[in-house]
């Protein structure tokens, strides 16, 4: 870690203690492996309340007002972070904020054999691949704004929800084992939701 997440993280920690909110910018890598700011640079405004550690990186657990629901940010994109004088809310939603559950659910993925796999990806899932397999991954260019990256996985299903839930900007194109185990499993979801349909009517 380099000296501002350490700043970050005093810094977060003071507003926690003094129950103050905090506003910073926030960034994603791009393709090129360059940060840009999300929201063309905008500012956002949160109330933090705790601290999580996971995989050699420090989350940020905060109530977003706006969306009134509690967020997490990675404090290494933070940007220009700030205390603000306003008092921090969401005190009730945090009291009822299950943390271990969150935290099982958002960190709780790769359980299984690892292998390594090649996905083919949007330009724009630069961000997402990287945030969740480092920055030392290979990107190759490819054709339409997509890139290819192989990268070691513990294949499962929650790994397969994962990759699933991206849509199709990220597809698993390598190698051809586990492609044919993906569109088996695929299959057998299709046919167990047509089942489903057809009991349904």
């Amino acid at each position: 870690m380099n000296e501002s997440i350490y700043y970050n993280v005093d810094m977060l920690h003071e507003a926690i203690d003094e129950g103050r909110m905090v506003s910073f910018q926030y960034f994603q890598w791009n393709v090129k492996k360059e940060p840009e700011l999300r929201h063309g640079g905008a500012v956002y405004r949160v109330s933090p309340w705790a601290m999580m550690w996971y995989d050699e990186r420090y989350y940020l657990l905060a109530y977003d007002d706006t969306d009134d629901r509690i967020k997490h940010y990675r404090v290494d994109k933070m940007l220009s972070l700030r205390i603000e004088a306003e008092p921090r809310g969401g005190r009730e939603q945090f009291r009822r904020f299950d943390i271990a559950r969150y935290s099982k659910s958002l960190f709780g993925m790769f359980g299984g054999e690892e292998v390594r796999v090649t996905l083919e990806a949007d330009d724009s899932m630069a961000g997402v691949i990287i945030d969740r397999f480092g920055k030392d991954i290979i990107m190759i260019p490819g054709n339409n704004g997509t890139f290819r990256t192989t990268v070691p996985v513990a294949f499962s299903d929650q790994f397969l929800g994962w990759v699933f839930a991206l849509g199709e900007k990220v597809k698993v194109v390598g190698p051809r084992s586990i492609v044919e185990e993906v569109n088996e499993r695929v299959r057998k979801l299709a046919e167990q939701y047509q089942v489903f349909a057809t009991q349904s009517l």
